[in-house]
C-alpha cells in the first residue's frame, strides 16, 4: 500500500523489526528514545521515517509529525484496512474486574452462537488460538494485526480490556468502539498517572472513542462512573448496579460459596441488532464468589443484552461459567481451602477479604507477594488494607514474599517497597514473616496449615506462578 506517496510493506516503531519497505515511527518512550534508532531503521530497509523531531536523511523521506504515538496507530489502522469497521468492538475499562467481565461476556456470546474473541490481561484468544501478551492492552503493532486476523477468521465481536496506560499512550487511537463498559474506578498506576484526575481523564478517552450512538455501559454505583460520559452527546447510556435507579440491577443476593440473585431489567432497550429487550425479572445462579462478581456479571449481562442476546439465554449460560485463573480461584478444597487471587491494588484486596467473610475456616494463612517496581505508595496502601482486615480476625499468619525465584527484573521488589509493608504492619501490630522466594513461602504455609484452615495466595506478578507451584507440592 502507499502512504504519503511511498509504497510500504509494514509499519513498526521497533528498529529491529524493520524490513525492506517498512515505515518506521520514532517514538520517545518512557524508557527508550526511538529517534536514536532512526539510522539503524534506515540501514534495515525503512522506506519512510516519521518523527516529532527535526531530522533529515538524504536517501529516505522523513516526515515530521505532531504526535508519533498517534501516527503509529493511524498508520497501522490504515495498513490493516481499518479492522474495527468490520466487527463489533467492545472496550472494557476500570480499576478492577476487566478480565472477569470480558471472559463472562465472551462465554455468554459463544453460548449464544456468536463468534467472539478476547484481548486482555490473560492474553489474546479467538478461534481456538491463544496468544500470550505482556500488556493488558497490547502495543498497536500487535493490536491492529490481531484485529485484522479476527476479521479474516470471521470473528463477529472483539472484546478488549482497555487499560488507562493503553488509552493515555494512544494504543487504541483510531479504533471505533461500538460499546464501552465501565467496571469501577479506584486509583491505580499512581507512578504513571500522578493524579486521580488524570487517571479518570485517561479512562474517559474510551467513551469519547465510541461510534455515533455507541453504547456506554456505566456502573451507576461507582461515584466516578458518570464522569466518563460527561459532555458526550454521541452515546446512549445504559446503567447497571444494585442502585434502584439502574437500568439493569439485581436483588435477593445470596453470596455464600456461589452467587445467586434475581436479575431485573427495569427499562427496555434496543440492541445493536435492532432487537428489543423487554423489562423482566429472572433468576441467575453462578459458580463464582463475592459481591464484586455480581457487578462483573451485571456488566457482562448488560453488554450481552446490548448485542441482542435474550435474558433467559444469558442466565442459562452463566450457570455453566466456571471462573478464570487467579480471580478468587479455589485451587484446593479438601481438609483445608486454598484460594488464589490477582490482588494488585487496595480495591482488589478489599474484595478478597469481604468475600472470605462468608467462608467457614479456623486459621487464616496469607501468602502475599509484595508488588515490585510499582512504588512505595501503592504498596503502603495495599499493606494498610491487609493490616486493617487482619486486625479484625482472631488467628492470622502473614507470610510476605519477594518472589525472587519467579519474577523478572521488571517486577523486582525494591527495598523501599518492602519497607513500606513492614512499616505499616509494624505500626498496626500485625505479625509477619518475609521470604525471599515464593517457593519458601508456599512451603511454610503448607507446613503450618491444619484442618479447616484457609490459605490465601494474594498478589500480582509475584504470585502468578504460585498456583502451579502449590499444586505440585500438594501432589
Amino acid at each position: 500500500m502507499k502512504i504519503d506517496g511511498i509504497t510500504i510493506t509494514g509499519v513498526t516503531c521497533d528498529s529491529n523489526k524493520v524490513q525492506e519497505g517498512f515505515a518506521f515511527v520514532a517514538i520517545k518512550g518512557l524508557k527508550q528514545n526511538g529517534n536514536k534508532y532512526i539510522r539503524e531503521a534506515v540501514k534495515n530497509g525503512a522506506s519512510i521515517i516519521y518523527t516529532e523531531e527535526d531530522i533529515a536523511f538524504d536517501n529516505v523521506p522523513v516526515i515530521k509529525v505532531k504526535n508519533s504515538r498517534k501516527k503509529l496507530a493511524d498508520l497501522l489502522n490504515s495498513f490493516y484496512d481499518f479492522p474495527s469497521h468490520k466487527l463489533i468492538l467492545i472496550g472494557i475499562t476500570g480499576t478492577n474486574g476487566k478480565t472477569t467481565t470480558s471472559y463472562l461476556l465472551e462465554h455468554i456470546l459463544k453460548t449464544a452462537g456468536i463468534r467472539a474473541g478476547v484481548i486482555g490481561t490473560l492474553g489474546i484468544r479467538f478461534d481456538g488460538k491463544h496468544i500470550p501478551t505482556n500488556l493488558t492492552t497490547p502495543e498497536p503493532e500487535i493490536l491492529f494485526r490481531v484485529l485484522n486476523e479476527m476479521v479474516k477468521e470471521e470473528i463477529e465481536v472483539a472484546i478488549m480490556e482497555v487499560s488507562s496506560h493503553g488509552l493515555k499512550l494512544m494504543r487504541v487511537n483510531g479504533l471505533d468502539f461500538d460499546i464501552a463498559i465501565h467496571t469501577n474506578i479506584g486509583f491505580d498506576h499512581i507512578n504513571f498517572h500522578k493524579t486521580k484526575v488524570d487517571y479518570i481523564k485517561s479512562k474517559k478517552i474510551l467513551f469519547d472513542s465510541l461510534k455515533k450512538n455507541g453504547i456506554s455501559i456505566i456502573n451507576i454505583d461507582d461515584k466516578e462512573g458518570l464522569k466518563l460520559i460527561e459532555g458526550n452527546l454521541n452515546t446512549i447510556a445504559v446503567t447497571y448496579g444494585l442502585n434502584s435507579k439502574a437500568s439493569i440491577t439485581a436483588s435477593s443476593l445470596k453470596l455464600t460459596d456461589n452467587i445467586k440473585f434475581n436479575l431485573y431489567i427495569q427499562r427496555g432497550l434496543t440492541a445493536l441488532n435492532s432487537s428489543e429487550i423487554e423489562p423482566m425479572e429472572i433468576p441467575v445462579a453462578m459458580k463464582l464468589m463475592g459481591r464484586h462478581n455480581v457487578y462483573n456479571s451485571l456488566a457482562a449481562i448488560s453488554g450481552a443484552l446490548c448485542l441482542g442476546v435474550q435474558p433467559y439465554d444469558i442466565a442459562k449460560s452463566l450457570k455453566e461459567f466456571s471462573g478464570i485463573d487467579r480471580r478468587l480461584n479455589v485451587i484446593y478444597n479438601k481438609d483445608y481451602i486454598v484460594i488464589d487471587d490477582f490482588c494488585h491494588n487496595p480495591q482488589g484486596y478489599e474484595v478478597v477479604f469481604e468475600t472470605i467473610q462468608a467462608l467457614d475456616f479456623n486459621k487464616l494463612i496469607i501468602i502475599n507477594a509484595i508488588r515490585g517496581s510499582r512504588g512505595v505508595e501503592i504498596n503502603r496502601a495495599n499493606a494498610k488494607v491487609i493490616g486493617g482486615w487482619c486486625s479484625t480476625m482472631k488467628d492470622v499468619r502473614m507470610l510476605l514474599t519477594l518472589s525472587k525465584d519467579t519474577i523478572g527484573a521488571e517486577d523486582k521488589v525494591r527495598d523501599l517497597e518492602t519497607l513500606a509493608y513492614k512499616t505499616v504492619l509494624d505500626k498496626m501490630g500485625i505479625g509477619y514473616l518475609v521470604f525471599e522466594t515464593l517457593n519458601s513461602a508456599l512451603k511454610e504455609a503448607l507446613k503450618i496449615v491444619e484442618k479447616k484452615d484457609l490459605i490465601l495466595m494474594l498478589g500480582a506478578q509475584g504470585m502468578d506462578k504460585g498456583n502451579s507451584m502449590i499444586r505440585n507440592m500438594l501432589k
